[in-house]
């Protein structure tokens, strides 16, 4: 289901509850809609908003934070999985690139390290 048709879906509940439910189930009418909303957005968000969020609290605990790109996933070991984000990133008024990687679990999603380190400006791929 595309973010239309979810927008469109929810918008055709919430207008045929108000009009037709009394006030009881209009409120029990709203909390349905709301759990469908929510379901929704957990459907629409990409594989990674988990670990995008996680790698922008532990980058924003030092540094301040202008810009960031998702680099991707990749299988570094069996049983471990990592996710790659580069942040463009100011501290004591410089600004650099800065990688951040995580390590976890894929099935049990047990996070084993978070590792940044700032970006070479030799290394820097063009995106």
């Amino acid at each position: 289901m595309n973010k239309a048709t979810a927008v469109l879906l929810v918008f055709c509940t919430c207008w045929y509850g108000c009009r037709s439910a009394p006030a009881k189930a209009m409120s029990e009418a709203t909390f349905v809609v709301q759990q469908q909303v929510k379901e929704l957005v957990r459907a629409l968000e990409p594989e990674y908003a988990k670990w995008s969020r996680m790698a922008f609290h532990e980058a924003g605990k030092i540094y301040t934070l202008l810009d960031y790109k998702y680099l991707g996933r990749t299988d570094v070991a069996p049983g471990v999985a990592q996710q790659q984000f580069r942040f463009w990133v100011k501290k004591n008024g410089s600004e650099f690139p800065l990688i951040v990687s995580i390590r976890y679990n894929p099935v049990t999603e047990k996070v084993y390290t978070i590792i940044m380190e700032q970006e070479k400006r030799g290394d820097l791929r063009v995106l």
